[in-house]
């Protein structure tokens, strides 16, 4: 070979020979951005795959207390379930309540109870912590009165009044109400529901 061959295999020889303290630098901070990147989204689906685990639980619970909720005793649900403890049927205290749990999750920070679940009627409190059903409690979702609009009959008479209707409801409505501290933060779900004979 010439002379002229041997210089551009030495330049060449020259580049290959290894990698420059910058291009390792580069190379470095692109394998820091990816593994950074995939960790991101691994932990992301990890959450993602709690937090849809967390709804299913608290719709299956949900639903669970509605069912159990109907194989009770149509004329006392309201008092079993309601959130004044002294009008429960077998006597005070002795009915399930308003509040409920859901197994594998954590009540929020400021719940006042310690329980995720509760139910909520179409009712007011009276003196001394006691509930009124009402028909005239508005709530649109659970179909009670909204702009003008009658709501539920829950007693049947075909009349639409402020009284209580504990003692004879056709229907009930309720709300079921999970609120949680999840994976992704405080959380919540709602099951309105209506119970009939």
């Amino acid at each position: 070979m010439g002379k002229k061959g041997i210089r551009t295999q030495r330049f060449q020889r020259s580049h290959r020979d290894g990698f420059s303290l910058v291009e390792v630098a580069i190379l470095a901070v692109l394998l820091l951005v990816a593994v950074g990147g995939l960790s991101g989204a691994v932990l992301s689906s990890l959450r993602l795959a709690r937090t849809t685990e967390e709804s299913a639980l608290c719709d299956e619970a949900a639903r669970a207390l509605a069912a159990r909720m109907q194989t009770q005793g149509f004329a006392s649900l309201f008092r079993l379930y309601n959130a004044y403890p002294n009008d429960d049927p077998g006597g005070a205290g002795t009915g399930p309540g308003a509040a409920f749990d859901v197994a594998g999750l954590s009540p929020r920070a400021d719940d006042p109870d310690g329980r995720v679940g509760r139910i909520v009627f179409p009712s007011v409190d009276l003196a001394g912590g006691a509930q009124a059903l009402r028909e005239d409690v508005v709530d649109p979702r659970l179909g009670m009165p909204s702009l003008g609009m009658p709501g539920r009959d829950l007693n049947g008479d075909g009349d639409f009044d402020a009284l209580d209707h504990a003692g004879d409801y056709v229907i009930l409505p309720a709300r079921l109400i999970v609120e949680w501290r999840g994976a992704g933060g405080d959380r919540s779900f709602e099951l309105d529901v209506v119970l009939t004979q």
